[in-house]
């Protein structure tokens, strides 16, 4: 099946909260363009518990910042 249909399928059963933490992660990295296999898992990690999304949003903002120092040095 197509990696497109499977997230618009994986999309229309997630929840209103699961979506709102879809949308706030992929506004996190606004420059990156994501491929429906990739938003295909950070779907599935927003469907997670809260507690391990909330983990994983920590990891992405360490990773964030790292990256955004790096250039700064440059």
């Amino acid at each position: 099946m197509e990696e497109k249909t499977i997230f618009e399928k994986r999309w229309q059963l997630a929840s209103s909260d699961q979506r709102a933490r879809f949308d706030k992660l992929l506004s996190s990295f606004p420059t990156i363009e994501w491929t429906y296999k990739e938003k295909k898992y950070l779907l599935w990690l927003c469907q997670l518990d809260v507690d391990t999304f909330e983990t994983i949003e920590i990891i992405f903002e360490k990773i964030k910042r790292s990256n955004n120092k790096k250039q700064i040095d440059k």
